[in-house]
Formats: structure tokens, C-alpha cells, sequence
């Protein structure tokens, strides 16, 4: 069973490049607000687009070379 998508998590949504995180959801659970998101920087950047449906949204989920190439940059960009 797939876990509802709430604030603060990652997401890939259609039609779009890139992860986004999920800054809002509306009290029905129909639309979200999402912002792009730097997962190297874990940091969002832009402004958010309002009211995308939930159906276009899709779990962002890190593979493991994914995860060790981000740790790997992360660790060597640290000052």
C-alpha cells in the first residue's frame, strides 16, 4: 500500500523535470503546493506552484548510487 503524499515530502510530479517538495496540501487532499527542490543542497529553490492534483504526484524515492553520489559531493563541497 502506498503512503498518502504529505507537507514535506519529496515528489515527481508529470509532465515536470525535477524533485519537488510538497510545501502544502489542501484540507480535502485533492490538490498540493510544491516547490522545486535541490536534493544535493536540501535546500527548495524557486517559488512554489499552487493546486497541483495529487493523482500527478509521485513519491520521489533515492536509488543507492544516487544517494552515495550525493553524499559524495556533499562531502566534498563542505567547507
Amino acid at each position: 500500500m502506498a503512503t498518502a503524499i504529505k507537507t514535506g515530502h519529496l515528489v515527481v510530479p508529470d509532465g515536470l523535470v525535477g524533485v519537488y517538495r510538497v510545501v502544502g496540501v489542501s484540507p480535502d487532499g485533492q490538490t498540493a503546493d510544491i516547490e522545486k527542490f535541490d536534493v544535493s543542497k536540501q535546500k527548495s529553490v524557486g517559488d512554489p506552484l499552487r493546486t497541483v492534483a495529487m493523482n500527478k504526484l509521485t513519491a520521489y524515492k533515492e536509488d543507492a548510487s544516487q544517494t552515495a553520489a550525493r553524499i559524495v559531493r556533499e562531502a566534498a563541497t563542505e567547507d
